[in-house]
């Protein structure tokens, strides 16, 4: 028996009722003859054990190198053996490309057709849709995120792209569903801010001087001081700007605010380390992984300042028209599982947040990296020569290095010093760009990888283990990729050579906030059981140490006669490191449970709106619209007769026309005087009447799509202005704290109260344009 006709009959008893983990085993086997033959993998039992906790829902934690990718097909396969719609969802586009294609044998040996939504333009519904309509796809979170939203903005069932959310396995899993959590996902579109204001403010702002600001990098924030509000409110009313009686008075909302995220983009974002400037444009550069990140724009205002202080074309702000947190996402899906090197450090966080156990699994065999102790010098310029120094050292052996760094600024700066000692930068768009170490491993040449060259990255990394290669990278070069000795085709002479001379060295220049990014970067090296060695070189004016007590470290060490050449490795330095990552990880946790706290609170409006729009579009069009006139109606007479007001005190003129321009409807005067319900009844019966007159002018199919398109904008434009507003005031909440109050509740009280209001928005809206639509009679029989 093949292991497609395996794999077949393990399908026919599913269908008859026997469930898919009973027949964990037979899956299992058919999959690993299916690599075996397609291609030509030995399965290792450590990629068996990782593919059943996958199927069992666990956060498997598996040392680089070691076989996630297959394991996760294999564990892809069985899931989707009772129809269940899987979603295999990794760290970027190009992975998730990547690992489909690679796949894709194994899938179609055991009957399973696989897609991948990623890297698919927004105008290739389509195309998205078919990867999505097949048994396993992959694609990323964001990809996933937005085309939920976009989904829940659709006119038609049939234009969503989505299938179901039935099980997500996760790769890079502490990446996706820890560090890129503290960041909701937003669809926005286009405000009305003029764009000559960001370029105003701009100018008032870089007059501010290093007194008016108050500058936090450990919270990433900047604040005006007292001086620096009289400062800005004396610049601003010089140029025009201010109104009202001061800076904070509430016509000058707009002003302040802008102000203040112009002050962000000065004081806090760099140039080639959170942004570069590429093409006339700002490109957002992913703090954690160091890749650029296409089509990210900063919110709120911020982006555009950004690109005023870089004298770059301004693109227009975005508003919110709907967003949703990574792990409420995530918990759409009714099973999960996720793998990476690095979970057990946040294991209470995937158990509490997502419902995910951490299983470890043992290495195929034993790591034989060596990793060193950190060595920390005084100053930033001491700490480079010594890389270079470590760098040439390793050429001589004929070492291959890899060299981490945390911007791009620092990684060209690092190879600059490299061409000073005889290097040559090789061109990344060749495919022969490693060639000289082939033949020379002494030959001088560095690939510099950052996010300027990322489209290179697994042609470079491939080739990143031949002898003598120099390869320095952000951190992006610690997710996803292999690196193995003798480089991309695995030449054996070559292998051995790297291996005799100690196999990749990891060498780190910077220590990152978190722990688990450095692990990362560490296992590129002693993959598969290869000797390997890291080291982490730092220096007291790196922004870790700078930020956490090296002040003084600084003091004890220049009284103890070290100079910058002078290097200290001691467990006080290295429990110096690991205190000040403990403390920004605390504080990274809890960025990340208060935007699941908030985003929580609209969880419930999220899925309460999306399920009456879907039922408007799936045909309910037309009680949905009843509902809404009904409450428009009964809006309006609560205003104009309220119980509490006696009827002669009414003002029946302003009545008369509210319900005249709202509704186009007129109520008889002496109706006016008599109870709200009464009121009510001859409005809707006025309201019907109108909608029989049209429906026998356009006929019932015609006026029915008008209805849907009128309940469905109404509610859409509703809706886009309550997580607007839900955004403003989410920005300020915090502030009531000083007045005794906690945020949490009073955004969690005023965001009901906003989505009644919601409500009401859409009822007179949908009453209105149904009320005012114009019909086209429908054109005779002939």
């Amino acid at each position: 028996m093949t292991a497609g006709e395996a794999i077949e009959a393990v399908r026919d008893r599913v269908a008859l009722g026997s469930k898919p983990s009973d027949e964990i085993d037979y899956v299992l086997a058919a999959a690993v003859e299916a690599a075996r033959v397609t291609l030509g993998i030995d399965v290792h039992d450590v990629q068996i054990a990782a593919a059943v906790a996958l199927a069992h829902g666990h956060v498997v934690e598996m040392a680089t190198g070691e076989g996630k990718t297959l394991s996760a097909c294999f564990a892809a396969v069985a899931a989707s053996l009772d129809g269940t719609q899987v979603h295999v969802l990794t760290a970027n586009d190009y992975l998730a490309c990547r690992d489909a294609d690679w796949m894709a044998p194994v899938f179609e040996m055991l009957g399973v057709e696989v897609g991948c939504a990623a890297g698919l333009g927004q105008d290739e519904d389509d195309r998205r849709r078919e990867m999505y309509a097949r048994p396993v796809c992959y694609a990323t979170v964001p990809t996933v995120g937005f085309d939920y939203l976009r989904d829940n903005m659709r006119l038609r069932r049939e234009d969503q792209v989505l299938r179901a959310f039935g099980m997500a396995i996760i790769d890079e899993a502490d990446s996706i569903l820890v560090d890129d959590a503290r960041v909701p996902l937003v669809l926005s579109g286009p405000s009305d801010v003029p764009l000559d204001l960001y370029v105003k403010v701009d100018a008032a702002v870089a007059e501010l001087e290093d007194a008016d600001v108050a500058v936090d990098h450990l919270t990433r924030t900047a604040v005006l001081t007292d001086a620096g509000d009289e400062h800005l409110e004396t610049i601003l009313r010089e140029k025009g700007l201010l109104q009202g009686e001061g800076l904070y008075d509430g016509a000058n909302v707009r002003i302040v605010h802008h102000a203040l995220m112009s002050l962000k983009a000065h004081r806090l974002l760099e140039a080639e380390r959170d942004y570069v400037v590429a093409n006339g444009e700002i490109v957002v550069v992913d703090e954690t992984t160091g890749r650029f990140v296409d089509g990210r724009r900063w919110s709120d205002g911020l982006h555009q300042a950004v690109e005023a202080k870089e004298r770059v074309a301004i693109r227009p702000e975005s508003q919110s028209y709907a967003g949703i947190s990574f792990q409420n996402l995530v918990l759409l899906y009714r099973y999960r599982a996720g793998m990476t090197g690095t979970a057990s450090a946040e294991s209470d966080e995937f158990r509490r947040t997502y419902g995910m156990t951490v299983a470890a699994i043992p290495s195929h065999r034993p790591c034989r990296r060596i990793d060193e102790a950190d060595e920390v010098y005084r100053s930033r310029a001491g700490k480079l020569r010594a890389v270079v120094r470590e760098i040439l050292a390793s050429k001589e052996r004929g070492q291959p290095v890899l060299v981490g760094t945390t911007s791009i600024a620092k990684s060209d700066e690092l190879a600059a010093m490299l061409c000073g000692h005889g290097f040559e930068i090789v061109d990344l768009a060749r495919d022969d760009a490693f060639e000289p170490l082939r033949a020379d491993p002494a030959a001088r040449v560095v690939a510099v990888l950052n996010a300027k060259h990322h489209e290179h990255e697994a042609r470079i990394l491939a080739d990143a283990g031949l002898p003598g290669a120099v390869t320095i990278a952000t951190n992006m070069a610690g997710r996803g990729v292999d690196i193995r000795l003798g480089g991309a085709d695995g030449d054996p002479h070559l292998a051995a050579a790297a291996e005799a001379a100690g196999g990749l060295y990891v060498i780190g220049t910077e220590r990152h906030e978190s722990r688990r990014v450095d692990d990362q970067l560490r296992g590129r090296s002693g993959r598969q059981g290869n000797p390997g060695r890291s080291r982490f070189v730092l220096s007291l004016e790196d922004d870790l140490l700078r930020l956490f007590g090296a002040k003084g470290l600084d003091r004890f060490l220049s009284r103890a006669g070290f100079g910058d050449d002078d290097a200290i490795s001691h467990r006080f330095v290295n429990g110096l490191i690991l205190n000040a990552q403990k403390k920004v990880d605390g504080r990274n946790g809890e960025q990340r449970r208060e935007v699941k706290r908030y985003d929580d609170v609209l969880a419930g409006q999220r899925t309460a709106f999306y399920d009456l729009r879907m039922r408007a579009v799936d045909g309910a069009a037309e009680e949905i619209a009843r509902d809404l006139v009904e409450r428009a109606v009964e809006v309006l007479a609560s205003i104009h007769a309220p119980e509490d007001v006696a009827p002669d005190d009414r003002d029946v003129a302003a009545m008369a026309q509210d319900f005249r321009m709202r509704l186009g409807i007129p109520v008889r005067p002496d109706l006016l005087r008599e109870s709200g319900k009464v009121i009510v009844d001859a409005a809707l019966a006025a309201m019907a009447a109108k909608r029989a007159e049209k429906i026998a002018r356009a006929g019932e199919q015609v006026y029915a799509e008008l209805e849907l398109y009128v309940v469905v904008s109404s509610l859409d434009i509703a809706w886009r202005n309550h997580v607007a507003a839900l955004d403003h005031l989410r920005s300020v909440v915090s502030l009531r704290a000083y007045g005794g109050r906690d945020p949490l509740t009073e955004f969690r009280t005023e965001a009901v109260e906003m989505y009644e209001a919601l409500l009401e928005a859409a009822a007179l809206s949908a009453a209105t344009g149904l009320s005012f639509a114009s019909v086209k009679p429908q054109a005779a029989a002939a």
